[in-house]
């Protein structure tokens, strides 16, 4: 079903909105089709008796499942994206994302497999050390989770002390997330 609507801003708004979704004026357009997109899919599954929630806390996690999967291009947000949509403080943020990554997991599983993976993908190495910098605490949580089921006997990814968001990652442990998340390997240098 095609649906398309025009909305009227002015140019304050339009600011506002720039600075909360992280965008440019180039980019506005596209950036709210795709918010109104998972907006209308939460509307069209409580219309339809699918989802029906008492609590605020479910609206907000139902809500952050929707913005992942078709406004966030099936990547777990931050905490500061989160906090700055849902006027929420950082810690709040992290909850609303955990519970979110924990009720809607099947939801959120190529998600979580894509922000692993680009992740991964990012690494940087410093000798036979390789680290990553995640502003995202739940996802190192989910590197963590991932660990765990692959090789519980591996060390978890684990922040570098005096650091606010880098974490260190074993060599055979990155080797094997890689391996399960099929992401690209960055060449450790010789």
């Amino acid at each position: 079903m095609q649906v398309d609507f025009e909305i009227d801003l002015d140019q304050a708004d339009q600011d506002a909105l720039m600075a909360a979704l992280g965008c440019n004026a180039a980019e506005l357009g596209l950036t709210i089709s795709k918010h109104a997109k998972a907006a209308l899919r939460e509307y069209l599954e409580c219309y339809l008796g699918r989802r029906s929630f008492s609590r605020g806390g479910d609206v907000l996690e139902f809500r952050l499942s929707l913005l992942t999967q078709h406004a966030f291009d099936n990547q777990i947000p931050d905490d500061a994206r989160v906090s700055r949509l849902f006027q929420t403080t950082p810690a709040a943020s992290r909850t609303i994302i955990r519970n979110a990554l924990s009720k809607f997991r099947y939801e959120l599983k190529a998600a979580s497999e894509a922000t692993v993976k680009s992740l991964l993908e990012s690494i940087r190495w410093e000798g036979d050390k390789c680290y990553v910098e995640s502003k995202a605490q739940n996802v190192i949580e989910l590197i963590n989770q991932r660990l765990t089921e692959l090789d519980a006997t591996l060390p978890s990814v684990k922040r570098v002390p005096d650091s606010i968001a880098t974490y260190a990652i074993n060599e055979l442990a990155y080797n094997k997330l890689c391996d399960a998340v099929a992401a690209t390997r960055v060449a450790k240098p010789e």
